[in-house]
């Protein structure tokens, strides 16, 4: 048995560490060392621990320098939550010192959390840091780190490159941390990436470096070949006669060069926008040659699609593509279906029962896999009684991950292995698309959550499961087409392997696209490496200026320390006593033998915790800012056309800066008020865009839901609570106002609508 001393030695330690959070990684200990106070770009594939390298950074660095803050951004909120999550698990920090940022925080509440300075430790995807940036609701100054995860997106006008640009022209000290599985194979894409993120380093393992092989475990490649039915070849036979009608007619109206065989996607794509550039140019009664050009082209980029689809995908996913355009309609997409060759494929569709080979053997493989029924040997771990069982016999179960390009492909996949009792769901991206309304960000989790927890077997996902996102351990991954891009190919087979030897088969048509594209993506994994050292010779290191580190001292890191074991004794005590007192036959004994399950059950509620102090944090200052924007439109009411100095404001309600500027920015948004000067505000006068009479009101009292008020001194009437557009604490018994609104008879009873307080 390892002693403790021995146990630790296989786990990073650092006081910001919770203990053997961390497994010790000689490769990871190495790019954290030299990232601390460089501009690095970390190139890992996946599951070798990108996050565990920007973790081990974070807790360096936010331990040197207590004062200062760390940002951390990703793409997608699903990712940025995920971090969040992560971080704070393994961190040694309090609730309130850390906050999630996505666009559906409200901007009020974003400038809470950026001007709370107690929050050290804030997560957000860039176009909110962009937005919050340029409307002048954030400074990075503050910031002694910036992390920027799936970095190979820092290219063109990407919200990444922004917030790079304004954090180096802002921090005295600027230090980014760059994380990607690839950036790419092109010099120039590479370059640029370092380029924009100001990159002073570049940080690249592989399953073969030395310092990486003795922690990784072997992943399988192999390649299976299908050919494609005879049916299928003839459904592409005429679908390739008329593309090549299509792109003859192009080349010789000489709007593209090559040879119909050598002309591919990214060809048409640029010829489209070359034309709708002249169209620009061009007078309207000399469109009609250009508008017959594009629909061409269009036409040829919609065949070139549907060979793609009866090649690589199937029958099915064809079908579906034309039943769609139909009910798009669209000139180019009538030409297409009305084209006698179109009807024919279409009729063979109809009739056509012959999948492709790819469905037949992932349907085998699988079968062959989980037996018949899709049902492990290994039980759910899903009721109480289960949890007695061995650790391995509830926790670890065999998955698989299907990755495909379609929705529609990833959809019939599930229908298929369904019809053969092979338990598996699909797992799409959030974006609406044609017919397809996406999956929420808590479909997604719930989906992700379930895989997790062996509800079934099979994932089939498409684009959202390669990148970033924590998909739960699998052992085989199948490609069900092969993709040209070596950022997607290396994301993809990173998902098996993590802790067991896992498996990758990628599915391909033999003399199709399918074989274009997997000896595309090879050659570019293979010039990836050698352009990278090539950029990283050339960069240069970045102008920053010193400062001391000021470390968390022994005491303070002593009070910390206290602060989280009782917390967490109190968590632990909570999940142990709920599971107590909910089963009866649950003894304490058993519990040890389902620490993983308490232990989770333990980070659920943390994590709820967390999500509790960030709506406490956002939620707080915004019920603040809308109570001081009441008083303050309620003391100029008073006040009248002079209005009031900005510091008599502060002073004479008792409001914090921070408040009480916020209160006037959400008062000008709303027209309310102007300013007068640099420290003057007043309302706007709008009495004469308002419509309506001007009345002098007299409230006689108070009751739930309207006042009863005298108008002009000679009648009484009533004022609803949606009737009136002014300062809720003018509507007290005894007080006098002006108002412009009118008079209203609603079922016999005289009310008053006011509009504005004059």
């Amino acid at each position: 048995m390892q002693s403790k001393t021995e146990k630790s030695q296989h786990f990073v330690s650092h006081p910001l560490l919770r203990e053997e959070s961390i497994e010790f990684r000689a490769y990871q200990n190495n790019i954290c060392q030299s990232a601390i106070d460089k501009n690095t770009l970390v190139i890992l594939p996946t599951a070798l621990g990108k996050t565990i390298i920007s973790l081990l950074v974070c807790a360096n660095t936010l331990y040197n320098y207590k004062d200062n803050r760390v940002l951390i951004m990703a793409p997608t909120r699903p990712l940025v939550n995920q971090h969040m999550i992560s971080f704070y698990s393994t961190l040694k920090i309090l609730e309130d010192q850390v906050a999630l940022l996505t666009g559906k925080i409200n901007p009020t509440e974003r400038r809470a959390v950026w001007n709370n300075s107690h929050i050290k430790l804030i997560f957000a995807t860039p176009e909110v840091v962009k937005n919050d940036i340029e409307e002048n609701r954030t400074s990075l100054r503050d910031f002694i780190l910036l992390v920027f995860d799936e970095a190979h997106r820092a290219v063109k006008d990407y919200a990444y490159t922004f917030v790079a640009n304004e954090y180096i022209k802002q921090s005295i000290h600027p230090v980014i941390l760059a994380l990607t599985a690839s950036p790419g194979s092109q010099k120039q894409r590479i370059q640029e990436v370092c380029d924009n993120l100001f990159i002073e380093q570049v940080q690249y393992r592989s399953e073969e470096d030395y310092d990486v092989k003795s922690y990784i475990n072997p992943i399988e490649v192999k390649w299976e070949w299908f050919d494609l039915p005879s049916e299928y070849q003839y459904i592409r036979t005429l679908l390739k006669s008329m593309l090549e009608e299509k792109l003859n007619w192009l080349i010789q109206r000489r709007l593209i060069a090559n040879h119909p065989r050598w002309i591919f996607k990214r060809n048409l794509i640029n010829v489209g926008e070359q034309i709708r550039y002249n169209l620009e140019l061009t007078m309207e009664e000399q469109r009609g040659p250009l508008y017959l050009a594009l629909s061409y082209q269009g036409s040829a980029l919609s065949l070139m699609y549907c060979i793609e689809l009866i090649e690589s995908q199937g029958s099915h996913s064809l079908d579906t593509f034309l039943n769609r355009i139909e009910s798009e309609g669209g000139k180019s997409h009538k030409s297409l279906l009305n084209d006698p060759r179109i009807k024919e494929i279409r009729t063979l569709l109809n009739k056509l029962s012959i999948e492709h080979p790819k469905f037949k053997y992932i349907v085998d493989i699988l079968k062959t896999r989980y037996g018949c029924s899709g049902v492990l040997t290994q039980q759910s771990n899903s009721n109480i009684e289960e949890q007695s069982l061995p650790e391995d016999h509830l926790f670890h179960d065999s998955r698989a991950l299907i990755f495909t390009q379609y929705r529609d492909t990833a959809k019939h996949i599930v229908e298929i292995l369904s019809e053969n009792g092979i338990r598996a769901s699909r797992f799409v991206g959030q974006a609406k698309r044609q017919g397809d309304p996406g999956m929420k960000q808590d479909e997604q989790t719930n989906i992700l959550e379930s895989f997790r927890e062996g509800e079934f077997d099979v994932l089939v996902a498409t684009s959202i499961a390669e990148e970033g996102l924590d998909i739960p351990e699998v052992d085989l991954v199948i490609f069900y087409e092969p993709i040209p891009s070596e950022i997607r190919y290396i994301q993809r087979r990173g998902r098996t392997g993590r802790k067991t030897a896992g498996s990758v088969i990628i599915l391909a048509a033999k003399d199709t696209i399918d074989e274009r594209y997997l000896n595309a993506s090879k050659r570019r994994v293979q010039k990836m490496k050698q352009v990278l050292s090539l950029v990283d010779a050339e960069l240069k290191p970045a102008n920053r200026s010193i400062i001391p580190p000021n470390p968390i001292t022994d005491e303070e890191m002593q009070m910390l320390h206290s602060t989280i074991r009782r917390n967490d004794l109190r968590l632990r005590k909570e999940v142990e006593t709920k599971i107590l007192t909910s089963n009866d036959n649950i003894t304490k004994a058993s519990i040890s033998n389902v620490s993983k399950y308490v232990n989770k059950s333990v980070q659920r509620k943390r994590q709820s915790l967390l999500t509790s102090e960030e709506e406490r944090i956002t939620g707080q200052f915004r019920r603040q800012v809308d109570r001081a924007a009441r008083r303050i439109h309620s003391l100029l009411a008073r006040t009248g056309k002079s209005g009031l100095n900005f510091d008599y404001v502060c002073d004479n309600i008792g409001l914090d800066n921070q408040v009480a500027t916020e209160a006037l920015q959400q008062l000008e948004k709303l027209k309310r008020i102007e300013w007068i000067d640099d420290d003057t505000v007043a309302l706007i006068d709008n009495l004469k865009k308002s419509p309506g009479k001007i009345y002098d009101v007299y409230v006689e009292k108070i009751i739930q839901g309207r006042a009863i008020v005298t108008v002009d001194g000679k009648w009484h009437a009533r004022l609803n609570h949606y009737d009136y557009e002014g300062p809720r604490d003018l509507l007290k018994k005894g007080n006098e106002f002006k108002g412009i609104g009118e008079l209203y008879s609603s079922q016999g009873v005289l009310s008053l609508r006011i509009r504005q307080i004059a």
